[in-house]
């Protein structure tokens, strides 16, 4: 009865000691202690079975290892369902890849990279590239620990880059370019991006002078207008397009002369205009073209008013039209002859006290032009006086002798608008 009950007592002891080892493995935490009191609380009254059967339990738990669990990629994939990644040329890409399990450090790898560009960091596992072709590309990236590997199957879809012009601009903020009017001017324009053949176009023309090839890119404007000029430049590739805002100034060319407008000073009296070659066409006050003449006419003491501007070749003023510019210079070949600039009214008022031939020159910006008023002499018996005398009425003229420059705002009716409205033909 004896035996029985202590061999009975030091089962119990084993059984209870196995259970604590067990459990204190499984949290990490130290185990003899724990075995030997469990075994001593179970059966007080014996005194030789556990001293020699719970340390050894105790010490065979210490020594097994905790089991590690498989290597393995957190985004599974196979060979025939790889995982996905997309990215677009000339847009960094990265991509980190994460793993769980192993035993000790984990390292990364790529297998069949597409290119150099195409790399991956030993340690973080982050895949990095700047994809330089469109395309879809697949590869693997390897996970090592311990002596496990695993395979991570990718295949990674390259976009082409939004189709887009190498130069930008917006509407707001277009590209400049800049020409001279009458010379040939060209320019490249390049796009960048999309899959396709590319064409270029125009839109919003200024006119047939500007043209772009379709194929090239190459914008040609022989304008001869000076002026600027807004437009379009659009690429097309495939199904999408981009587009270019284009700001063009066409300066003049050289001048060769000034473009000089002559009147008396009257509103709707007739006007002259004297071309960069000297040859003078007479208006009416309304801008009707009465044709050439030979001179300007012009009585003795009468005032005409001068008005001329530097042009180029295609009658564009070569001067910039803003307030304050430069008056062009008047001289005569007569020395009696009373030139008075005007510079409020922006004319020159010349008064001719002697009756004979009178070359006038108008100068400017490094040219002139030069043109003749035959000035006629006035008829000694044709004045009348009014009969208080206080009167100083020409009777051949009409004119008032007490104000003979005060035309400068007859020719601002006549000649200066008409000056105006023709260089404003000649402009945008």
């Amino acid at each position: 009865m004896r035996s029985t009950t202590s061999s009975s007592r030091r089962r119990a002891a084993l059984v209870a000691a196995t259970a604590i080892a067990v459990v204190t493995v499984g949290s990490g935490a130290a185990f003899g202690v724990s075995a030997a009191n469990a075994a001593t609380d179970t059966a007080p009254a014996s005194t030789s079975a556990p001293a020699t059967t719970a340390p050894a339990a105790t010490a065979q738990a210490a020594t097994t290892p905790a089991a590690s669990t498989a290597l393995a990629f957190t985004e599974p994939s196979t060979k025939a369902d790889p995982l996905a990644l997309s990215a677009t040329v000339g847009t960094p890409f990265s991509h980190t890849f994460h793993t769980t399990g192993g035993n000790g450090t984990v390292g990364y790898a790529i297998q069949d990279a597409p290119s150099s560009a195409w790399t991956v960091n030993v340690e973080t596992g982050v895949l990095s590239a700047t994809p330089t072709t469109a395309g879809t590309f697949d590869f693997e990236v390897v996970a090592l620990s311990g002596g496990e590997q695993v395979t991570e199957y990718v295949r990674v879809t390259v976009a082409p880059s939004p189709l887009s012009f190498t130069e930008p601009s917006t509407k707001a903020q277009p590209l400049a370019l800049t020409a001279t009017a009458g010379t040939t001017f060209t320019h490249t324009f390049r796009a960048v991006g999309g899959s396709g053949s590319l064409a270029y176009a125009i839109q919003d023309a200024p006119s047939s002078a500007f043209t772009v090839n379709v194929s090239t890119g190459v914008l040609t404007s022989t304008e001869t207008t000076a002026g600027t000029y807004d437009f379009e430049v659009v690429a097309l590739r495939g199904k999408t397009t981009a587009t270019e805002y284009v700001r063009l100034t066409v300066r003049p060319a050289a001048p060769i002369g000034l473009i000089t407008f002559v009147g008396h000073g009257t509103p709707g009296s007739t006007a002259y205009e004297v071309g960069p070659s000297g040859t003078i066409t007479a208006f009416t006050g309304t801008g009707k073209d009465l044709g050439t003449v030979s001179s300007i006419p012009a009585k003795q003491n009468g005032t005409l008013v001068v008005s001329g501007i530097a042009v180029d070749r295609f009658g564009n003023s070569t001067e910039p039209q803003t307030t304050g510019q430069p008056l062009a210079t008047l001289t005569s070949s007569v020395a009696s002859d009373r030139i008075v600039p005007d510079t409020a009214k922006h004319v020159v008022r010349i008064t001719f006290p002697h009756a004979s031939q009178h070359r006038l020159t108008v100068s400017q910006d490094g040219v002139s032009t030069s043109f003749t008023v035959a000035v006629q002499p006035l008829a000694t018996t044709a004045v009348a006086t009014s009969a208080t005398g206080t009167g100083a009425t020409l009777a051949y003229t009409g004119a008032d002798e007490r104000t003979p420059i005060a035309w400068g705002a007859g020719l601002l009716a006549a000649g200066a608008t008409l000056l105006g409205f023709r260089l404003r033909r000649r402009r945008i």
